[in-house]
């Protein structure tokens, strides 16, 4: 059987498969009815009827609908370098920079002569950097004085810098006509029309999707916050760990890196002793909700079928664009995808039971 931890991109913080008691040829239905007696009994469930949680509901406004409609024409943009004029608060300007610390270059403090185009306003720069540029005109190169914020990289952090600034030229960017023939060139559709009305149903269907997701994952933790976990499989979780570990490992090993230095650099840990200590919580917060939807789906006689597995694990490969069964298999095990299949019923359940008590509104384009 395959043990990867990996993001199932529903509800859950991971999921993983596990050696469970029932044996790889079993069928489908008869490994989720094996694991729903296994797992459920770890916990003593609490109410998962009823349960009160604050709604999500985004409203996709025509303001949404602008903005794609500015970004493809963004898209189509052409641009031209002004080499006079001033530079002022949203222009886009190429600029050169040498910043200096105590007097001495530092690292990353350049652009080494090769331009660096920047939105002024933008707010991507530290504080007080684009302010400085505002006013100055293009072939002029004058210093600025800024500081670092304490949030920033050991060296630099607090420490006061002076960058000296030469703004190359005016980036002006020419947005193509938005009409009809535009849409028909660069879109599916033939008509603006037709083509904000198909972002307006797409932008609605994805962010109704989003809401569910959210709200299900409230529901979830409302459920897991108020269940009791009596015990853990702890042979099943501490095998999970160590396969995970020695996956990482050979990963490492396989691109000519010891494990420590992997966590360091790919994982963002100090050490493999914190990765293990991070692989070890993240497997136990998938344990728990796997207790919890087995422990629902029991109470409530939840199970899913074979076509029902086979349905989902369609769905899976074409949303992870995968066309190949085998590689498929190469990362989930036949158990990962029944499991992944009785959870989402599971959660249908949870949320179809639910009690919303509060709906808030968000604009997508926020």
């Amino acid at each position: 059987m395959k043990k990867n931890l990996k993001k199932l991109g529903l509800i859950f913080t991971i999921t993983a498969s596990l050696v469970l008691t029932t044996g790889c040829g079993k069928k489908d239905e008869k490994v989720v009815e094996d694991m729903v007696s296994k797992y459920s009994g770890y916990c003593t469930l609490g109410e998962y009827k009823g349960i009160e949680y604050t709604e999500i509901k985004t409203v996709i406004t025509e303001d949404d609908v602008q903005y794609q409609v500015d970004s493809l024409l963004d898209a189509h943009s052409t641009s031209t370098e002004v080499t006079s004029g001033v530079a002022n608060d949203g222009d886009t300007v190429n600029i050169d920079f040498v910043g200096k610390v105590d007097g001495e270059e530092f690292a990353g403090g350049s652009t080494e002569g090769a331009g660096y185009e920047l939105t002024l306003g933008s707010g991507m720069m530290i504080e007080g950097f684009e302010e400085q540029i505002m006013g100055h005109s293009v072939g002029e190169t004058f210093d600025i004085n800024v500081t670092f914020p304490e949030q920033y990289t050991e060296e630099l952090a607090g420490k006061d810098a002076v960058f000296t600034i030469t703004i190359n030229a005016k980036i002006e960017k020419a947005l193509p006509e938005y009409n009809d023939a535009f849409v028909a060139a660069n879109t599916e559709y033939k008509t603006i029309a037709e083509y904000e009305e198909y972002l307006m149903t797409t932008m609605t269907e994805n962010a109704a999707k989003g809401d569910e997701d959210q709200n299900k994952t409230a529901i979830m933790t409302a459920l897991i916050d108020s269940t009791t976990i009596n015990e853990y499989p702890q042979k099943d979780m501490q095998e999970l760990i160590d396969d995970t570990v020695d996956q990482v490992e050979a990963e490492a090993a396989s691109s000519g890196y010891e494990l420590k230095d992997y966590v360091v650099g790919f994982y963002g840990m100090q050490s493999v002793e914190d990765f293990e200590s991070y692989v070890a919580e993240v497997v136990k917060s998938y344990m728990t909700e796997k207790i919890v939807v087995c422990a629902v789906a029991n109470a409530e006689k939840i199970s899913v079928t074979d076509e029902e597995i086979a349905a989902y694990k369609k769905e899976m490969m074409e949303t992870l664009g995968i066309t190949d069964e085998a590689t498929f298999n190469d990362s989930y095990s036949s158990e990962d995808v029944a499991y992944y299949t009785l959870a989402e019923k599971v959660v249908d359940f949870l949320l179809e039971n639910a009690t919303p008590v509060q709906a808030t509104a968000t604009d997508a384009a926020q």
